[in-house]
């Protein structure tokens, strides 16, 4: 996928480490497995992991919703390996077999989504050496630096060409990310373009997207996990001949070959606050791509906002 070409995984924490000789490592691999989560169980032994075994981890730590709900079978058939390679990773991480890593997998991420616990990670772990406003600043410095090397300039430009030449432009997003639909809208719509922002979900969802035909374009924001609206829109605009762009921070997904386009946009892990700070700056990058590709048509269109305004004295 585009947005996938130079995505360079890294453990999501850095670990202190003794030197232990293999009898005590053992001893307190077993200790550890006994409490331990499983993304704390992949950190541990991720260093020794084989190449193979780390891009299974990557994909765990990155798509916990979506491996959770995975047998073995389709965990190997996405991951392209052997079924025999998960269950050996699943006991590598020190569980007995994948039913008992899938299980701690699940009860994870029923406790990772619920807001409130998600916050209360955030409050009892602030430093004290910084407030809120250095953690946020911290947090969106790191993931930007992230989106650099995710992201080509390219792969902007080619995002740039499809909103330009498409007839209609629906952007998609619900919860948090519904903000970066309004961004969108606000810019976008003012530099002549047609766009329908949805944020409606179940049935309502789909009295927007019916009418869209071969010659319209999806923007679709989907983090955390798959959900059911957004694998709605990425299949009826495949269905219909149009063309989608997906801006997830999933490393892979059921969507991901869905999309004409994926940007990978990092946020931090589950189990804490994540600004939207890095894709924000991805539709600021995408909004002043369509700026400077319009040139003076953006000029125009912009001029004919403010003469309206100056009519009625509002500018």
């Amino acid at each position: 996928m585009q947005g996938l070409l130079n995505y360079n995984p890294r453990p999501l924490v850095t670990l202190n480490r003794t030197n232990r000789n293999s009898k005590g490592c053992c001893a307190d691999m077993r200790a550890d497995a006994t409490a331990a989560s499983t993304t704390e169980r992949i950190h541990l032994k991720y260093e020794s992991m084989s190449r193979g075994q780390r891009r299974l981890a990557d994909f765990v730590l990155q798509n916990g919703p979506e491996a959770a709900m995975m047998s073995s079978a389709e965990l190997a058939s996405a991951m392209q390996m052997s079924e025999s390679s998960v269950v050996r990773f699943a006991q590598l991480l020190g569980y007995q077999g994948y039913p008992s890593m899938r299980q701690q997998l699940q009860s994870e991420v029923l406790s990772q989504f619920r807001s409130s616990e998600r916050v209360a990670a955030m409050v009892h772990s602030q430093s004290p050496e910084g407030g809120p406003l250095a953690t946020i600043v911290s947090e969106t410095c790191h993931h930007l630096q992230q989106l650099l090397l995710n992201v080509s300039e390219d792969q902007v430009a080619e995002a740039v060409g499809r909103i330009i030449h498409a007839e209609k432009l629906i952007v998609f997003g619900e919860g948090a990310p519904a903000s970066l639909t309004v961004l969108a809208e606000f810019w976008l719509s003012r530099l002549g373009c047609n766009v329908v922002r949805v944020n409606q979900t179940g049935r309502r969802l789909f009295d927007q997207i019916f009418q869209a035909s071969a010659c319209d374009l999806a923007m679709v924001f989907a983090f955390r996990s798959v959900n059911r609206e957004a694998m709605a829109v990425l299949e009826h605009l495949n269905a219909q001949g149009g063309e989608t762009i997906l801006i997830t921070d999933l490393v892979n997904s059921r969507m991901h070959p869905l999309a004409t386009q994926v940007f990978l946009v990092q946020r931090g892990p589950m189990d804490a606050f994540r600004p939207l700070g890095a894709a924000l700056a991805l539709v600021d990058a995408l909004i002043l791509g369509v700026m400077l590709a319009k040139g003076d048509d953006a000029v125009e269109q912009l001029s004919r906002l403010d003469a309206l305004r100056r009519r009625y004295d509002w500018l």
